[in-house]
């Protein structure tokens, strides 16, 4: 057994990508939002996030159904090039800040000797670009995009994925998620969850989540120290 479970760490942490390590949520829904606007609708933020964040299939969902409401079934794929468009002029890894307290987290880690990954529904290209942007590629040892797995989120897919490529048993990793989705697929590789809700997802029930914080500041390793002590003990 390792030092770090034997003090209840989790051997690792698998971080999602978009809502967790870059803030893109915000600009995903408003660019949404906007074609929404342009078609005569308004997109609730709980529906948005509900129905496509942290999956990549509840776009084309999206607008077929805005689609149906105006009449044109027809316009559902005009709706997705519109968004698109928006998503070139507004969602660049150079315009997606990183996640508050997200440095000092990995920090953290690293100083307690926790290995840390990523599992993201996304294109690996974007999440190379953006990690590249801020300097944080190397920080991570495995990275899984949502093309290098058969199924995305809410499949657990990409989870089970990382953790082969840590050559870690799921059950002594951790997973950090912002949507409803990322925690069903994380569960269903059998990682613990800490959820970080965003502005735009904190309505929704996240009590499938091992843990649900305010955001990476409250994120300690005493905090994971205890997600894993409790009942959770994990062994080599």
């Amino acid at each position: 057994m390792s030092s770090d479970s034997r003090h209840g760490l989790p051997r690792a942490v698998v971080f999602d990508h978009d809502g967790v390590i870059v803030d893109s949520i915000t600009a995903d829904y408003a660019a949404c939002a906007q074609v929404f606007q342009e078609y005569g609708a308004a997109l609730p933020a709980q529906h948005w996030a509900r129905a496509v964040c942290g999956r990549t299939d509840g776009y084309p969902a999206l607008f077929t159904g805005l689609a149906a409401r105006t009449g044109d079934p027809g316009a559902a794929e005009a709706m997705q090039r519109r968004l698109e468009r928006l998503w070139e002029e507004n969602l660049r890894p150079e315009t997606v800040p990183l996640v508050p307290g997200l440095v000092a987290l990995l920090d953290r880690l690293r100083e307690a000797g926790v290995r840390v990954a990523v599992a993201s529904a996304a294109p690996r290209r974007w999440v190379e670009r953006c990690l590249d942007q801020h300097g944080l590629r190397g920080r991570f040892e495995v990275l899984v995009g949502g093309d290098d797995v058969e199924l995305r989120k809410p499949a657990p897919d990409a989870y089970l994925e990382a953790v082969r490529r840590l050559g870690l048993p799921a059950a002594s990793c951790a997973a950090v998620e912002d949507s409803l989705t990322g925690v069903h697929a994380a569960r269903a590789a059998g990682l613990r969850v800490v959820a970080v809700p965003t502005a735009l997802t904190r309505t929704l029930d996240y009590s499938a989540a091992d843990l649900v914080v305010a955001g990476h500041p409250d994120i300690s390793t005493e905090l994971l120290g205890r997600l894993f002590d409790e009942g959770h003990r994990v062994a080599d």
